[in-house]
């Protein structure tokens, strides 16, 4: 009966905390460092939480689905983009079929292509049109690209999608870096799912609002697998007030941007580094693990990447001015001492 059910597969890594006691400084988690947006927590304060919610959330999915310029049976709520990427994958990815990713995969969704027992495949972006064909479920993109940084033209999205509806498949558009970029917005398509997780850009991704845009049909196939009540009062009132939030993002973004561009010059003195705009960047720095376990006992975390497929190089997200100085002071001693002596 066991070789029925899903395989038990361990947890994915990824940057943020641990069950570890932490009171350092967190460069590992893509967030807006000048967060959280006041608006929003005025939304979570006002929340009712004493009641159970509208199960259908009717007055969020109008909300979103107004600013958006699509129906509300286009827009699907969740908490978290993890949910909606697990909830995609049950839906439209059967065992034996294949997830194509340009780059690596987020690593919620390949982990839930294994819970499925389904085939991940990663290609570069060059080669991704020619090998969406039969058989091929979804096709994933960040976008940007965590932690590459790559974005795609419209027309390469717009290319993507017409070849994901040919061969019967979905195209996943993460937008979780989007805001912090020029990205272009994805076109409206039958075959595109837009992925939308804001609470990095309004630094509250503790509250973990996430929302889908895609067609009705794929909007009842999420809907379909989602519990009653899934959202907590307080995560729809955040993706109620996203509208009225844009604010705080007009301020603080462009100060992030100043942000990571200057701590991307700071780093180049230490290896080679990777940044397209976005609020993190790569540097290669030889032993990856050796670098963060030693940057983790002087009370800083930076993202391993080896998990993508790159164990030559940190990702880090910038912070304040005067922590990333810290950063750049505690790697040269790391980089100085301890891995190079």
């Amino acid at each position: 009966m066991t070789d029925r059910l899903p395989p038990l597969l361990p947890r994915v890594p990824h940057g943020g905390p641990t069950s570890h006691t932490f009171t350092g400084l967190d460069f590992s988690v893509n967030a807006n460092p000048h967060g959280p947006n006041p608006v929003l927590v005025r939304a979570i304060r006002d929340a009712d939480h004493a009641h159970y919610p509208d199960p259908t959330y009717a007055g969020v999915r109008a909300c979103l689905a107004d600013w958006h310029g699509l129906s509300a049976e286009e827009v699907a709520l969740s908490v978290g983009a993890s949910d909606l990427l697990h909830r995609l994958a049950r839906a439209f990815l059967p065992p034996g079929g294949t997830l194509l990713s340009v780059h690596a995969p987020f690593g919620e969704l390949a982990r839930a292509a294994a819970l499925s027992r389904a085939k991940v495949r990663v290609t570069p972006p060059e080669q991704v049109v020619s090998e969406i064909r039969p058989g091929v479920a979804l096709v994933y993109v960040g976008h940007p690209h965590n932690p590459t940084g790559h974005v795609h033209t419209m027309g390469e999205l717009k290319t993507l999608a017409d070849a994901c509806l040919t061969a019967g498949a979905l195209l996943i558009v993460d937008e979780a870096y989007a805001p912090f970029t020029n990205a272009p917005t994805p076109p409206r398509h039958p075959a595109v799912v837009r992925v939308l997780s804001p609470g990095k850009a309004h630094g509250l991704v503790g509250a973990r609002p996430a929302s889908a845009l895609a067609s009705p049909e794929v909007v009842a196939r999420l809907d379909n697998l989602a519990p009653a009540w899934h959202l907590p009062a307080s995560t729809a009132a955040v993706l109620g007030a996203l509208p009225e939030g844009g604010a705080f993002l007009a301020r603080t973004l462009p100060l992030v941007a100043d942000g990571a561009r200057e701590l991307a010059s700071a780093l180049a003195q230490f290896g080679p580094v990777e940044h397209h705009g976005t609020p993190y960047l790569t540097l290669r720095v030889g032993d990856a693990s050796h670098v963060t376990s030693a940057l983790l006992e002087r009370g800083l975390r930076v993202r391993d990447c080896a998990s993508y497929g790159l164990p030559d190089h940190i990702r880090v997200s910038t912070r304040l001015p005067g922590e990333n100085r810290r950063l750049v002071e505690t790697l040269r001693a790391v980089l100085d001492g301890d891995v190079y002596e």
